[in-house]
């Protein structure tokens, strides 16, 4: 990174830290309807800061839900590769606030890290590309690269909306590849770059045995149990070495390289570090396949909740006459969720139990599974700026969560997303006490620095 832009960083940053504490006082939930008045100025505090960094035709664009930041820079030409930048503005609820050190929404910089709701997820990741766009744009006038950026108030409500907002407007948002901040490192001191993550599917569904609930003195040893016939059925999802058992759940799984297994061999893990922090007696899914591989690169089938008769203090004996589960799966490179939900839906209504009755009460084909192509130039570029800003070589690795406007932007735009954020597994994202390191708010502007005046190759 030239002089200039170092000697521009050092004086610009108590200013941008103050807009990014700005930026994170506001508390822009949108799960919750009282907080529109704040998801409407934080959506104005991005326009104007959009505007204030030299964006051009910055604005609102209408959703049908929570507005769309939208602004660009376009004086590279059509020569030049036109990158979509992506972040969001709104946040989780801050509950349990007796847990939080500090409160939520008033900014501290504690141990080298500032604590917010937001700060990891997503303000803090998205502000390095804003400070990093007004560094360039301050020092040389100029970009190499178009850039195209959408910054949207629904991420952690629905989907629906942006999905539409894409459909509708994609000659607006016409670009090479996505750029989406809100991701993660793989770890502390760690520069990297998620090559791909997994989709996800799910569903929920209820067994019903009986007209009404029956009292077991009664109707003990004929009247059916509708929490016995759930156990029976949710037992047959997998076999005793907790494989999925769902006839033909495997069979678009894509191959993983085994050059690329081989590269994870760099990666600073060890897992019984991993059993030690998720508290765990032991880790499961172990044989052929390992720990990595099982979390980045191979397909989940989880239980989420199971609930039915009575829950209450004490004892009713009851025999109940529904039960509920919900159930979702991980997708890798190539499942998609609509077929791998039919494949659930046969297998209930194959192992259903005589005696139950089986509703699918709703299905949720949430994201397909997306791989950034590892030899596309951008990831070249990123990964030259990600050594530029952390001062080592940077890795690749996998990433086990999903981001659904990867795949929204590979559907309705046709490009790839590049996973370039960098926030830390370990930063409490949708928890009490979330973080952001301030070296990674440093580090992660010089490397965006880096990759916006650099980004020349398509």
């Amino acid at each position: 990174m030239t002089a200039r832009y170092e000697q521009y960083l050092a004086e610009a940053a108590e200013r941008q830290r103050e807009a990014l504490f700005d930026y994170l006082r506001i508390p822009s939930i949108s799960t919750l309807p009282e907080h529109a008045p704040d998801i409407a100025d934080a959506a104005e505090w991005v326009r104007g800061h959009l505007e204030r960094i030299g964006l051009r035709e910055v604005r609102l664009l209408e959703t049908g839900g929570n507005p769309i930041v939208y602004g660009e820079w376009l004086d590279a030409g059509p020569d030049a590769p036109t990158l979509l930048l992506y972040g969001h503005y709104d946040v989780q609820p801050a509950e349990p606030l007796e847990l939080w050190e500090t409160p939520p929404f008033e900014p501290t910089l504690r141990d080298g890290r500032i604590y917010a709701r937001g700060a990891t997820d997503n303000k803090g990741p998205l502000f390095t590309y804003l400070a990093a766009l007004e560094t360039v744009l301050a020092v040389d006038g100029t970009l190499p690269c178009n850039v195209k950026l959408i910054v949207e108030g629904e991420e952690e409500l629905r989907a629906d909306h942006l999905d539409a907002f894409l459909a509708a407007n994609g000659e607006l948002l016409a670009a090479d590849a996505c750029v989406i901040s809100d991701s993660a490192l793989y770890a502390r001191d760690v520069p990297s770059i998620a090559l791909s993550l997994r989709g996800m599917a799910a569903l929920q569904f209820r067994l019903e045995t009986a007209a009404t609930d029956l009292h077991s003195g009664m109707y003990g040893g004929v009247a059916p149990n509708a929490l016995h016939a759930m156990a029976r059925l949710l037992a047959t999802l997998h076999d005793e070495d907790g494989r999925v058992a769902v006839p033909g759940f495997y069979d678009a799984v894509r191959p993983l390289p085994s050059e690329e297994i081989a590269e994870w061999v760099s990666l600073p893990f060890d897992e019984e570090e991993l059993r030690v922090e998720i508290g765990a007696r032991r880790l499961i899914g172990g044989g052929e396949h390992a720990a990595l591989e099982r979390m980045w690169a191979r397909p989940t089938l989880d239980l989420h909740g199971v609930w039915g008769g009575f829950q209450g203090e004490g004892i009713k004996t009851v025999i109940p006459r529904e039960a509920h589960a919900k159930l979702s799966c991980r997708l890798v490179a190539d499942m998609e969720p609509e077929p791998v939900l039919a494949l659930l839906e046969e297998h209930l209504r194959r192992h259903c139990p005589p005696e139950a009755e089986l509703t699918i009460e709703w299905t949720l084909p949430g994201a397909s599974p997306m791989t950034m192509p590892r030899d596309a130039p951008l990831v070249a570029t990123a990964r030259a700026a990600l050594e530029q800003g952390y001062g080592r070589e940077a890795l690749f690795f996998r990433s086990g969560w999903s981001v659904p406007v990867a795949a929204l932007v590979k559907a309705r735009l046709g490009i790839d997303s590049l996973l370039l954020g960098f926030g830390l597994p370990t930063d409490g994202a949708h928890a009490p006490n979330e973080h952001f390191d301030v070296a990674n708010l440093e580090r992660g502007t010089r490397t965006m620095v880096a990759f916006f005046s650099s980004a020349t190759r398509r």
